[in-house]
């Protein structure tokens, strides 16, 4: 199931794969039995010392919407809630779309279903000793590409196939790591485990392309830096061909010049963890009519779990606040702007850009009601100052009502859930989850949902 907390030490593999050659320990000296791999699970390739290893898992999601109908591949996520108008506002890849729905109000709706596979997904590692200390390779994949879907128009009518898609892929050779894989903005360790796969809201870029380097210092405390791939997500106030035409589309990628910087200092105890991260970026925007501006983002984060000594019991943690730096500040992604842009030369600033203030919050309590029966609570906060992009927009209101019903001021999330896993390798759940999101305007949207998952393991 999603279980994020495994998901993110898998991605995070890499750097205990650092910790452990900086300490001296090669693939060839955690060897156990003959012809066993280096680590858990893997197998020795014959006349090689490469240890190889396929994992996964197989996961069925069936899904009860108490409301209109949301998505299921992909996990819920408070951007994609049905608004009390009747309809969709979410990100279609290019900007952002409100799609009517025919009908009355979504809260009218009396309760939809779905079920889905996609989720599941296959892995492969690879780790080999060398003089330079070991090399380890990983990459992994799974189906929740929605341009997979086998039929033209979307609809899933007679088929519920998804397309293949890279989450990580990743090399590391001694304290260096260069692919895609977590953000260095991102604690997975901190986050909960949900059924639902998007899970609740954090901090930081889900998997993007980076290069990193570690430092261990010994006693559990690390610092890695790393360049991360750029893109600026920016929403355009543009000038249309007359009064009252102007519009708001939300854009990205429009001339990122250099890398985001991100930094991790980690501290692993017996206790739990403590992780302290900060990003810095160059926001830049290029646009046709020769606007070219530049400002600095940045964002910090303060994330942690304590291991309560209750059982296996565990409570985890995590705050940021940033300017500039949306997208890492929600890992939800798009729409979590970085800046605005006043391109329509109307009001105070017209063709500059301004950067936007966001923060988000959550936290988590895991509880083992026996040794394979477990409870996650978890719930996030999100917030973003946008008032600001309305400013320029003071004279005309069709503007002032597109920026306002297009940008996102706050959203939460709050899941529940019970799973059992009777034999390790399976994991059978159910799972109630509630998300709202509000718009600049005052509107809002919300979500309720019940899910019921199984995954099984190889």
């Amino acid at each position: 199931m999603k279980i994020r907390k495994l998901n993110a030490a898998m991605a995070l593999g890499s750097l205990t794969a650092t910790v452990a050659l900086l300490s001296g320990m090669s693939g060839a000296q955690a060897q156990g039995a003959p012809g066993a791999g280096s680590f858990p699970g893997s197998f020795l390739v014959p006349g090689t010392q490469t240890s190889f290893k396929v994992g996964g898992y197989v996961k069925f999601d069936y899904t009860y919407d108490f409301g209109q109908q949301m998505g299921i591949n992909g996990g819920a996520t408070p951007f994609g809630v049905a608004f009390d108008s009747g309809g969709f506002h979410h990100f279609n890849g290019v900007s952002e779309v409100f799609t009517p729905i025919n009908a009355d109000s979504a809260h009218h709706i009396h309760g939809t279903s779905q079920m889905t596979a996609s989720e599941s997904r296959f892995n492969i590692e690879t780790r080999t000793p060398t003089a330079y200390g070991e090399l380890k390779t990983f990459i992994e994949g799974d189906f929740t590409n929605p341009n997979g879907l086998s039929n033209s128009n979307s609809l899933k009518v007679n088929s519920n196939s998804y397309g293949f898609r890279l989450r990580q892929a990743y090399g590391t050779f001694g304290p260096f790591l260069a692919g895609q894989t977590l953000s260095l903005f991102r604690d997975g360790a901190s986050e909960a485990e949900t059924l639902d796969f998007g899970g609740m809201q954090a901090t930081g870029v889900t998997r993007q392309p980076q290069v990193r380097y570690t430092f261990d210092f010994g006693n559990g405390l690390t610092w890695a830096v790393a360049a991360e791939n750029p893109q600026a997500q920016v929403f355009d106030l543009e000038a249309g061909s007359g009064p009252g035409a102007n519009s708001s589309t939300f854009k990205n990628g429009q001339g990122d010049k250099i890398p985001d910087f991100t930094t991790a200092i980690i501290y692993n105890a017996p206790w739990g963890h403590l992780n302290l991260h900060a990003v810095a970026r160059d926001v830049y925007w290029h646009t046709t009519g020769n606007i070219h501006e530049s400002k600095f983002g940045w964002a910090v984060g303060f994330s942690g779990n304590w291991n309560v000594p209750i059982g296996k019991d565990s409570l985890a943690w995590e705050a940021a606040y940033g300017q500039g730096a949306g997208r890492y500040v929600n890992s939800d992604g798009p729409p979590t702007p970085d800046a605005f842009l006043n391109d329509a030369g109307l009001g105070p600033g017209p063709n500059t850009l301004h950067t936007i203030k966001s923060y988000i919050v959550n936290a988590n309590y895991t509880h083992f009601w026996t040794d394979t029966l477990r409870s996650n609570v978890a719930a996030s906060y999100w917030r973003q100052d946008n008032k600001d992009a309305l400013t320029p927009y003071a004279s005309d209101t069709n503007a002032i009502a597109s920026t306002a019903n297009a940008l996102f001021v706050q959203t939460y999330t709050v899941h529940a859930n019970l799973i059992w896993s009777p034999v390790p390798q399976t994991n059978f759940g159910i799972e109630f989850d509630r998300q709202e999101g509000r718009l600049q305007n005052g509107r809002t949207g919300d979500l309720t949902r019940v899910q019921l998952s199984a995954q099984f393991k190889f």
